[in-house]
């Protein structure tokens, strides 16, 4: 707490003040941080998207972000900082939020396509976020570059393909 308020040029009270403990800091940093995320990835411009064009839009929005704030993609990939249940416990909260925010869309999108019986959407969401995340760790471990145009283009592909099997799986079966 002491380098804290150091780096923050107050005094270690002043920072108690509104903060009664390390662990308190970093739930609220975390809170602040997944509400930017939410922020992010539903803007207001997205909403007059077609779901398919918002879906592309929520992930390159995730994307950016998540390069931006490695550290809070960390967190919640990882769940468990020094295995503290209650961080854990919040963490996995946040996750669950994040995950609602993309089924609602891939619901959307499934029920356009008449999927929505037929395709698991918290599937598809892991799927999602699993390999956003992973395209995060990789690009901020090893300092690589990442392009958003060309991953946003390929997931979207992936995703498309998923559905089209599944339709053909489901027009195989009749």
């Amino acid at each position: 707490m002491a380098d804290i308020a150091k780096s923050l040029n107050i005094t270690k009270a002043a920072l108690y003040y509104h903060f009664t403990n390390k662990k308190e800091l970093y739930l609220e940093v975390l809170e602040k941080s997944f509400r930017n995320l939410i922020k992010s990835i539903s803007k207001r411009n997205i909403r007059e998207m077609s779901p398919e064009r918002r879906l592309s839009k929520m992930i390159q929005n995730y994307l950016r972000f998540g390069l931006k704030e490695k550290n809070l993609i960390k967190s919640l990939i990882v769940i468990s900082p020094k295995g503290d249940p209650e961080i854990a416990k919040y963490v996995a909260k946040l996750r669950k939020n994040l995950l609602h925010q993309f089924q609602l869309f891939l619901k959307e999108i499934l029920k356009k396509k008449n999927l929505a019986q037929k395709i698991d959407p918290k599937f598809i969401t892991s799927f999602l976020l699993g390999t956003m995340d992973g395209l995060i760790l990789e690009a901020t471990s090893f300092k690589k570059k990442l392009n958003l145009k060309k991953r946003v283009a390929q997931i979207m592909q992936i995703v498309s393909l998923i559905l089209k099997v599944e339709e053909f799986n489901i027009l195989k079966k009749r």
